[in-house]
């Protein structure tokens, strides 16, 4: 494919630059070197890349699908996964107790799980917090 080259980006012409230079009472002795020319196209993939994962629910469908697996056992029926934050999981848990336990010992063997089935770029970090919705707090006698 052939490369655009913009016609107006061209050489600064030397003396035009030193009049420019003296008018504006510009320090630099040499005119700013020219930018490199970017496709549209890499533009594009650099935003769609950016784009939330929140407006992508099939990644948290799949995590929500496989969360016994992932998680555990026991962390499974105490935690649940909560929403996507950019590329940041959270996950959601009843109670204080599990939730130190979580932090502290099973974060990084969770995130390793996500990452090894859905790939390390989906997933890159995981947030874990009380859970707005305790089912056992809700119960009113």
């Amino acid at each position: 494919m052939a490369r655009y080259i913009n016609p107006r980006r061209r050489r600064e012409d030397p003396l035009r630059w030193m009049v420019a230079r003296e008018r504006f009472q510009l320090p630099d002795m040499e005119p700013p070197a020219a930018e490199p020319d970017v496709a549209v196209r890499e533009i594009v993939s650099d935003i769609f890349k950016r784009i939330d994962v929140r407006r992508h629910p099939a990644l948290l469908d799949q995590i929500k699908e496989a969360w016994r697996e992932l998680a555990g056992p026991g962390a499974a029926t105490h935690a649940r996964p909560g929403y996507l934050d950019r590329q940041t999981l959270v996950i959601f848990v009843d109670s204080a107790v599990w939730l130190n336990e979580l932090v502290r010992y099973e974060r990084a063997g969770i995130l390793a799980r996500i990452q090894q089935r859905l790939g390390a770029e989906a997933i890159k970090a995981l947030r874990l917090q009380a859970d707005p919705e305790d089912r056992r707090k809700a119960r009113v006698p």
